[in-house]
């Protein structure tokens, strides 16, 4: 992570908030449909997945660009809650300081060697 990424997701403007919470849902339905949240869940986060993973559940039926969308739209609120509990910074552009696919890698090796 750089220095110059300080900010968290709710210091971000509305714009730039719905701009991550779009590329980490992106992220995250990737997770949800390999089954592979638990990293995730060692974070005080449980009631945000539920509700994003239940209605994740009943768009199982839509293409995927269709299910991102309508789970955007349903659980935003969940969504942004949990980003900015997952220890991820920003840059004022909008921009995660890590991509998530490395967010999630640094952790997983912080993880495997606790």
């Amino acid at each position: 992570m750089t220095e110059d990424a300080q900010l968290s997701i709710t210091e971000l403007n509305d714009s730039l908030q719905h701009k991550a919470v779009e590329s980490f849902a992106k992220f995250y339905q990737k997770l949800f449909d390999a089954n592979n949240l638990e990293l995730m869940s060692n974070y005080d986060v449980v009631n945000f997945m539920t509700d994003i993973n239940d209605h994740l559940n009943l768009g199982r039926y839509m293409t995927t660009s269709e299910r991102l969308t309508d789970s955007v739209n349903f659980s935003y609120q969940d969504y942004l809650s949990l980003i900015d509990r997952l220890d991820q910074k920003y840059f004022e552009s909008g921009n995660p300081a890590l991509s998530w696919d490395e967010w999630y890698a640094s952790h997983f090796a912080q993880l495997s060697k606790s």
